[in-house]
């Protein structure tokens, strides 16, 4: 079995420069093509770059972490999502996923 040889190959500041001003709004492939990188490394180096589409949503930090795993034992989805500025719908999401309970329950 053959070793699979490293074919990456450095970006050029025009490329990153493209990909900042087509990956918001573009699709990966479109992007890509336009570029000559696969679909792959468009994304990658996207997620490298902190690039994000608009419809996607922010990260919780940890700091939003911590105090939704403080107040949810005694607090609604409602109030934390007031203190910590974000929906009761995205609150509830991650109370879901993160599988919190209420106190006695």
């Amino acid at each position: 079995m053959k070793a699979k040889k490293n074919t990456q190959v450095c970006w050029s500041k025009d490329e990153v420069r493209l990909l900042k001003k087509l990956f918001p709004k573009g699709k990966a492939r479109e992007i890509a093509n336009q570029i000559g990188r696969s679909v792959n490394a468009v994304r990658i180096k996207a997620h490298k770059l902190g690039l994000r589409k608009p419809n996607q949503y922010p990260v919780w930090s940890k700091k939003e972490l911590n105090v939704l795993r403080k107040l949810y034992p005694t607090q609604t989805a409602q109030k934390i999502a007031g203190k910590i500025g974000r929906s009761v719908q995205a609150v509830r999401l991650r109370i879901f996923k993160l599988g919190l309970k209420k106190k006695g329950h």
